[in-house]
């Protein structure tokens, strides 16, 4: 497959996610969190419900721009089902990617078409934010975070 075929399926799953994002509401529970990204005006909210140590549902909602929704999208669909620790990782995994740094592709799904984010540096709050968002529920969840 081409460089461009590549690029040309990338962009179709970013505009997917952004156009019908997955997981998309909210859930009632102590873990939820809001952030808001002040350089451009994204803003997503994550909840989720953690039950023996595993993310048994995530969801979001926000509006802003179509990589900050998309992002989000991919990253509860990533991160369902997965443990706190395997989450963790591929939090970090992805924020290494954006960042442009070193990363294991195969830790990351539909996410892997945001890739070439790391040449906008406008765009990576963009694309962070829901994953910043819920790595913050992550390492504090062992106090209510409700806001």
């Amino acid at each position: 497959m081409s460089f461009s075929n590549l690029k040309e399926i990338y962009k179709q799953i970013i505009l997917e996610h952004s156009k019908y994002p997955h997981n998309h509401g909210i859930i009632d529970s102590q873990y939820k969190l809001e952030m808001l990204n002040p350089s451009c005006g994204d803003k997503i909210t994550i909840s989720m419900n953690i039950e023996d140590n595993i993310i048994s549902n995530i969801k979001f909602v926000g509006t802003g721009c179509s990589i900050s929704l998309a992002s989000a999208s991919m990253m509860t669909n990533e991160l369902k089902g997965a443990s706190i620790e395997e989450a963790q990782e591929k939090i970090n995994n992805f924020l290494n990617m954006i960042m442009g740094k070193e990363f294991d592709k195969n830790l990351l799904e539909d996410s892997i078409a945001l890739e070439n984010i790391s040449k906008l540096p406008a765009r990576v709050k963009c694309a962070t934010l829901g994953w910043k968002v819920t790595e913050k529920i992550l390492n504090n969840k062992e106090r209510d975070i409700v806001e």
